[in-house]
């Protein structure tokens, strides 16, 4: 196989993800993607199916990106106070540095609120995040108030839901940096 040819799932990819979070997922078609990735439709037939398939690869590799980015990231992490500084400051640097695959994110999350295979994947995505999320709740944190209350499983909730949340303000309200401080509401309330 040629490197050309190894390389085109890439391509496609890449230029879906360029695609979809400028325009959205119903505002581009198969044709726009093929033309931006220099490839024939027929190519993202031969490795997605179709736009469906194609997107669903987008997030799974979005996903897998992310979650080891993360975890990687938490794993130099040894005490609660590290864990909830880290969590506020890779969030921001996060919604500013990749806005593009946060506003991916909220396509994904739009068109998981009806059936079908998104509905999956964001169930899954998800449901990984929060069990790093909480792990790291449990080993880091043990001794927080909170945790009398709620497991940590809740509190992973809580803190992804707001970190999610200030991502879509921040981005509804064309990037502005003040949005991001509400993240810090993270130590007060974790803390």
């Amino acid at each position: 196989m040629y490197a050309e040819e190894r390389d085109t799932p890439k391509r496609i990819l890449e230029a879906a993800l360029d695609l979809i979070s400028q325009r959205g997922y119903a505002n581009v078609s198969m044709r726009d993607i093929a033309r931006q990735a220099g490839v024939a439709i027929s190519q993202i037939a031969y490795h997605y199916k179709n736009k469906e398939g194609l997107f669903i690869a987008l997030i799974r590799q979005v996903k897998e990106s992310f979650l080891g980015d993360i975890q990687e990231k938490m794993s130099r992490i040894s005490t609660s106070d590290e864990f909830i500084d880290f969590l506020c400051e890779y969030s921001k640097e996060s919604i500013v540095r990749d806005s593009d695959i946060h506003r991916l994110r909220l396509e994904f999350s739009n068109l998981a609120m009806g059936p079908g295979p998104f509905r999956a994947e964001f169930s899954t995505l998800v449901g990984e995040l929060l069990d790093i999320v909480a792990s790291y709740v449990s080993d880091y944190a043990p001794h927080l108030e909170i945790l009398k209350t709620h497991s940590p499983r809740q509190i992973a909730n809580f803190i992804i839901a707001l970190i999610l949340g200030v991502s879509t303000q921040y981005l509804a309200e064309g990037k502005d940096k003040r949005a991001l401080e509400t993240i810090d509401i993270l130590k007060a309330a974790i803390k």
